[in-house]
């Protein structure tokens, strides 16, 4: 049986010489490491128990895979080779596409870039997501939308066995543990990221995985961005839509605002991200940080770059809700004359997974098309 190793080195032989002869699923998600992850452990299980050929893509160049420092962390710790990931410059999707290639989306559940909803919606056979449920893709079989802390859980409660009684348990195991780990913030219930759902696939996943992989250890890793220049801070964990025409994009950072402005200056903060703005023709570029503060407890901040003004409401709608609990930091002259501003958030409970469903809420309630 091949391990993870040689099962990606098989997908990239394989995409060297595509036809229709065998059955072929792209199963892809989000750029983080959970998605990533989660994609990969799917893949590979079920090429296990399939002829198909399952192919776990990552949606961004190899080269990027540098700015997520944690995804070869914990890839590395069970034995696979990060750089043997199938990523977005791996692929010719056009050849894929003519091959009658089907998509299984894992951490998402509306196709994204570069996948072309009007030419793969009727391609979409798998949905397992845990973020809001869009409503889309309600007749096919696999289909599990639910609000659980990590995509990953879905995946272990999709192929138990494998992880429990598989010859390669302790690697897949390893693998598996680490975003759950992340995404549910250490299993701290508190933080509102826990499920049940999390907490049985833990206990299946705890048994084989070493114990020297921890969510500190993990969190050390991920944290280390000050090297970081501006563009790639914002492109480190990024994530673009579309509603009603207007694009936006939004950037999670594991740093705090005050030690981005001491080192990089609120002025090059704000020009760089304005350029960012630029090069993705954004109409909205939100950044959310995340991160355990000097007295030990846990933060949440968020920043908001307004380019169109028509989406200027998005943001006072936002600062005056109280659920969200933003209140205004004084890291910029503009904060009160423009669409450029930074806030401590309150309610740390709420993530990029609760922001961007009220983000996209309001611009099609509120929010003329464009």
């Amino acid at each position: 049986m091949a391990n993870i190793n040689q099962f990606l080195d098989s997908v990239k032989e394989s995409l060297n010489k595509i036809n229709d002869d065998k059955s072929i699923f792209i199963v892809t998600g989000n750029d983080s490491a959970d998605s990533i992850i989660s994609a990969l452990l799917f893949s590979y299980i079920a090429n296990q128990q399939s002829d198909a050929l399952y192919i776990p893509l990552v949606k961004v160049p190899l080269v990027d895979l540098e700015l997520r420092p944690e995804v070869g962390f914990v890839l590395e710790s069970a034995g696979v080779n990060y750089k043997k990931l199938i990523c977005i410059d791996h692929i010719d999707l056009t050849a894929l596409y003519n091959a009658s290639a089907r998509v299984i989306l894992v951490d998402h559940n509306r196709l994204t870039f570069p996948f072309d909803e009007t030419k793969w919606n009727d391609r979409v056979d798998g949905v397992l997501d845990h973020h809001i449920d869009e409503g889309l893709f309600t007749d096919i079989t696999l289909r599990i939308v639910t609000m659980v802390g990590s995509c990953t859980s879905l995946v272990v409660l999709q192929f138990p066995d494998a992880f429990q009684y598989g010859n390669d348990k302790s690697t897949l195991c390893q693998l598996a543990i680490a975003p759950i780990l992340v995404d549910t913030i250490n299993l701290r219930w508190e933080f509102g990221k826990t499920t049940t759902t999390d907490v049985q696939a833990y206990d299946i996943v705890r048994l084989s995985a070493s114990a020297d992989l921890t969510y500190d250890a993990i969190e050390q890793v991920k944290g280390r961005v000050q090297h970081l220049c501006i563009r790639d801070l914002l492109r480190k964990d990024y994530k673009e839509w579309v509603v009603d025409g207007y694009r936006i994009g939004t950037s999670s950072l594991p740093w705090d605002f005050h030690s981005w402005v001491e080192r990089d200056g609120a002025k090059d903060i704000v020009d760089k991200t304005q350029e960012y703005i630029r090069e993705r023709q954004l109409d909205m570029e939100i950044i959310l940080t995340g991160y355990n503060g000097e007295d030990g407890q846990y933060k949440r901040e968020l920043g908001f770059f307004v380019s169109d003004s028509a989406l200027l409401p998005v943001k006072s709608i936002l600062e005056n809700d109280d659920n969200v609990g933003l209140k205004p930091l004084n890291l910029i002259h503009t904060q009160n004359s423009s669409g450029v501003a930074f806030y401590n958030q309150g309610n740390i409970k709420m993530s990029r997974k609760q922001i961007w469903p009220l983000v996209q809420s309001i611009i099609s309630e509120k929010i003329e098309a464009k």
